[in-house]
């Protein structure tokens, strides 16, 4: 059934990219929300003026929407099945369009070969060297990761009716959960899972099991399976071909590697980082060097290290692309001192904390912890926890860049969760006053350190404010000895 004009319900991440592609391969669309146009975010709100612009059709604040005149609709995962909507659209025959069908829409559009990455933590870092490793091999790349935006989805619906993958050779694509679920049809070379952890989980019910569930339909998309040795027990058992890699360290003492034997394993001996992986019959031995002080890239690398050599390119090519990896913007990156304190601009939170702090443990740390929820709900006292094993300071900050919400709850909890009693521990309005503060009570060889979602999903709005307020505090507290 061709279709020609579509209802789509709900104005939110998952409506938007539907809307657009659909209206990009000529359907007419016509975008429905309960929610009037004020009641969205100013961020939200430029996303709706630009499908306006493509020509797609706004009818916000309407609770019960007409289908007259429709021969298909578009329900976001977030309408309820008992929603009304959906009797309405059964009853007028129309055709209820699946996540398949969008999926197939894009497959036709992306006809090459494509790399997805998806995990908990590391998917934008593993996606940027991959990105790097097949350009240096001579590949046209078409690549998209949440550095575009923090909805990939919508930014890889961007691209493509901006025609930004017309000509390439391969696409390597950075799936999270929900461009996974919208995505699930695409037809993969190669899937990494980078990790299975406790996050996101207020979007599943509190159920690590139903968030597992999300990442397996990676498992069916792609040819070839890579995924790290942590992923065996939750999820990749079920795919007894799944090849695994493992980066020996502290974080790695738990994963069952006699169950779950990795092809490619990964190393630090006296400061060198070595991956070992097999070839014809031989144990070869790769050292790589990155400019980071961040564990969690050098994981990141073993991964996009496995995807080069199982593709088929050249370790030569692989240490090139790798040569040319910067750290990702957000990912332990370097600001520069101010009062003689080196800061850091890092997004971690949860279980990463522990891989973006573990290089700079022996110093005096001054972390500014951003805002921590957003459209998902997260675990302050976790997070408090283990940023207390760490630092020395904590201030935590109560607004939201991406919500446009203040919120001191959120900051007293994650604070309050911090059980070494040494922790100095203050609450404050955004991190523009705590990145001042910082460096007020910095002394010369201390480590700055921003941690909290604010750095990628808000990673340039939030970056500014640092910037600000660490210059600001260098003014303010210069030092005078």
């Amino acid at each position: 059934m061709e279709i020609k004009k579509c209802l789509v319900i709900g104005a939110g991440n998952a409506g938007r990219p539907v809307a657009k592609i659909l209206n990009h391969v000529g359907v007419e669309v016509v975008v429905t929300d309960t929610k009037k146009m004020e009641q969205f975010t100013q961020r939200f709100q430029g996303y709706l003026e630009d499908m306006k612009s493509m020509g797609i059709t706004l009818s916000l604040g309407i609770n019960e929407p007409d289908v007259t005149g429709f021969d298909s609709i578009y329900l976001a995962p977030t309408i309820p099945q008992s929603a009304p909507i959906r009797k309405l659209a059964e009853d007028n025959n129309l055709k209820v369009l699946s996540h398949e069908y969008i999926s197939k829409i894009i497959e036709d559009m992306l006809d090459m070969d494509k790399i997805g990455i998806t995990g908990s933590f590391g998917k934008t870092t593993t996606t940027t060297m991959i990105t790097n490793i097949f350009q240096q091999a001579g590949y046209r790349v078409y690549s998209c990761s949440s550095m575009k935006q923090n909805l990939v989805s919508e930014a890889l619906v961007n691209d493509i009716i901006n025609g930004e993958h017309i000509g390439a050779d391969i696409a390597i694509l950075e799936l999270p959960h929900g461009t996974l679920g919208l995505l699930r049809g695409l037809k993969l070379k190669i899937g990494i899972i980078t990790n299975v952890l406790s996050e996101h989980l207020s979007e599943f019910g509190g159920s690590l099991q139903k968030y597992a569930d999300r990442k397996a339909m990676m498992m069916d998309m792609c040819d070839t399976l890579i995924a790290n040795c942590q992923c065996g027990d939750i999820l990749t058992y079920k795919r007894k071909d799944t090849i695994y890699y493992n980066m020996q360290s502290s974080y790695s003492k738990d994963f069952d590697t006699d169950k779950y034997p990795p092809k490619f394993t990964s190393y630090f001996k006296d400061d060198i980082f070595h991956v070992n992986y097999e070839e014809n019959g031989t144990i070869m031995d790769e050292t790589f060097k990155l400019d980071s002080i961040a564990n969690y890239n050098y994981e990141n690398l073993t991964a996009a290290v496995a995807v080069g050599i199982t593709y088929g390119l050249s370790i030569n090519d692989i240490k090139k692309g790798i040569n040319m990896f910067e750290s990702v913007g957000g990912r332990m990156e370097y600001l520069g001192n101010y009062n003689g304190a080196d800061a850091y601009y890092d997004a971690s939170f949860g279980p990463s904390i522990r891989q973006a702090l573990e290089a700079v443990k022996d110093k005096n740390i001054i972390v500014v912890f951003g805002f921590l929820d957003t459209t998902t709900i997260r675990d302050k006292k976790e997070n408090g926890k283990i940023v207390g094993e760490y630092a020395n300071m904590v201030i935590a900050t109560g607004y939201a860049e991406l919500m446009g919400e203040l919120n001191m709850d959120n900051a007293l909890e994650l604070l309050n969760a911090i059980e070494n009693k040494d922790v100095i521990k203050l609450a404050v309005c955004d991190v523009e006053e705590a990145s001042e503060l910082a460096v007020k009570y910095a002394k010369e060889g201390d480590i700055i350190v921003h941690l909290g979602t604010g750095a990628s999903n808000s990673y340039q709005e939030v970056k500014d404010k640092m910037l600000k307020g660490l210059t600001e505090g260098s003014k303010r507290y210069a030092r005078r000895d």
